[in-house]
Formats: C-alpha cells, structure tokens, sequence
C-alpha cells in the first residue's frame, strides 16, 4: 500500500502479487470474470502474473537452484498436476538420482485432493519469489527479449 498520498501504485503488479498468492482455480476464475469486466487491464495484471506452468521459461540454472531449495514431498504433489512437458523439463533438471526418486514417488502416489496439489505448487512459486527477490533467479516476462 502507498504510504504517502502522492505514492505511486502499480494497480496491475500488485493484482497480479495478490493473485499469484491464490489457488491456481481461484485464479483462473478471478481473471475469466476480470476479462469480462475490464480486458484492458486483465492484459496489465497478466503481463506481471507468474504460474507455475511459467517455470518451464526459466533459465537451466535457475530451475536447477529452485530445484534444490524445494523439499522432494512439495515436488512431487506440484508435479501431479503438472503439465507433461514442465514435468520433462523439470526432470531434465534434476540430477539422475532424484530423477529417478521422484519419478518413483510420483508412480505411487495415490490420488490427492486438488488444493493439496495446488498448495505445494503455491509454495514452489513463493520459494521462488524469494530467490527472485535476493536476485539469486533472473525471470523474464512473455514479452521481455533478452540478448
């Protein structure tokens, strides 16, 4: 929040921070009904908005830190319901031996409740953020071109 009246707030980035601490089905149904109202500014908030689909766009480097920063038991709950090409490009990630232990984990797990899956991606994505944050991860957004 601004502290002083002549504060400046990115509305959109701060939609998009508000949003990205939700449940991805929440999320979905937030921003159908704001594409509805208001799709000028749905197109700002989702410029700053990050899923956790949107972790296949980063840096070998970078998926590798967030990899080794993440407890395997949040992983492979994320990874229930994750895409099969983040799945590949998140194993393509890991070392062969944890590979391999969370290819096991995740062959075994018994089907989970869609906001337990949901809650260990959240978790990832604040994980993250905080990396992010310290400026140990480099994200770039759709549309940024990077040479």
């Amino acid at each position: 929040m601004a502290k002083d009246p002549d504060e400046k707030v990115d509305g959109p980035k701060v939609a998009a921070q508000i949003l990205s601490s939700m449940r991805a089905s929440d999320r979905e149904r937030i921003v159908a009904a704001m594409k509805e109202k208001a799709p000028e500014v749905t197109v700002r908030v989702e410029a700053n908005l990050f899923t956790f689909e949107d972790i296949a766009d980063l840096t070998p480097q970078g998926l590798q830190l967030l990899l080794s920063e993440t407890p395997q038991s949040d992983l492979t709950l994320a990874l229930k319901k994750a895409s099969t090409k983040l799945q590949t490009i998140f194993f393509a990630n890991m070392t062969d031996r944890k590979c391999k232990s969370v290819k096991e984990d995740l062959s075994t797990l018994p089907p989970q409740p869609i906001q337990d899956v949901e809650d260990a991606q959240q978790r990832i994505l604040k994980r993250l953020d905080e990396l992010r944050t310290a400026g140990r991860i480099l994200t770039q957004g759709k549309h940024d071109v990077w040479v």
